[in-house]
């Protein structure tokens, strides 16, 4: 634990995110979160967190993945956030109002609770590791996805020395899909998951370490081709299974 605070360190972390493990603590951000419908909409393993007793029950077996996998886990996500942004801060009517010491206290980067990172056991393959993240709907868009993926690949293949990640999505989260595509992800179809049809990609150790080397704009530019061809095929089997008619 930090001095004065109720939360530990990060364990991993980069200038504006954070990873952490939970703590009880976190029950109420975690519950917050889950009354949110954004949230909960396109979850293919959905599960009452929006209720305390739930929320804790989480935390529970998360602090025990923590113990008897070491390195695996489900960690809060801290987005490091300023109390007024950049802009607001050089607003003459802001600068008019608070004094120096407001300003420069305003300006400083805390950490905001986001949601959630995991790199866990796939629960149909044990032995094999699954990438994910739940996020805050006001952190969507912001590349918060894409920093803590790869930060947690990193940590899979050079720490862990995994030769492979697997991912998991709702079959029609489009924004999940981009984000994995973005990060060399491979689709491998719609399997099972939890009872439900889920679209299942993998990554590979070699594919990964060659991919990370171009930079974040290139991948997303690849993955947005990568995205729109398999739209378009996906598209096209649904026309032929319907004769021709959507």
């Amino acid at each position: 634990m930090t001095d004065g605070s109720p939360y530990p360190e990060p364990w991993l972390h980069s200038r504006r995110l954070r990873l952490r493990e939970f703590v009880w603590n976190d029950s109420y951000n975690l519950v917050q979160m889950h009354r949110e419908p954004r949230v909960r909409e396109l979850l293919v393993d959905d599960e009452p967190l929006d209720r305390i007793e739930t929320a804790l029950a989480f935390i529970r077996f998360v602090q025990n993945v923590y113990e008897k996998h070491p390195g695996l886990g489900i960690w809060v996500a801290e987005q490091m956030r300023a109390a007024l942004s950049d802009r607001d801060l050089q607003r003459p009517d802001v600068r008019e109002a608070l004094s120096d010491e407001a300003l420069r206290r305003a300006a400083v980067l805390r950490p905001r609770f986001s949601g959630w990172f995991n790199l866990m056991p796939m629960s149909n393959q044990p032995r094999e590791v699954e990438l994910g993240s739940r996020l805050k709907p006001e952190v969507w868009g912001s590349g918060i996805a894409m920093e803590g993926g790869e930060m947690l690949l990193n940590h899979a293949f050079e720490t862990l020395e995994r030769e492979r990640v697997y991912a998991v999505s709702h079959v029609d989260h489009r924004s999940a899909r981009f984000v994995v595509a973005a990060l060399g992800f491979s689709e491998l179809g719609i399997r099972d998951y939890c009872g439900m049809p889920a679209l299942h990609y993998c990554l590979e150790k070699e594919h990964w370490f060659s991919w990370r080397s171009l930079s974040r704009r290139e991948r997303m530019r690849h993955a947005f081709t990568r995205y729109k061809s398999a739209d378009s095929t996906r598209l096209t089997k649904r026309l032929h299974a319907r004769g021709g008619k959507l």
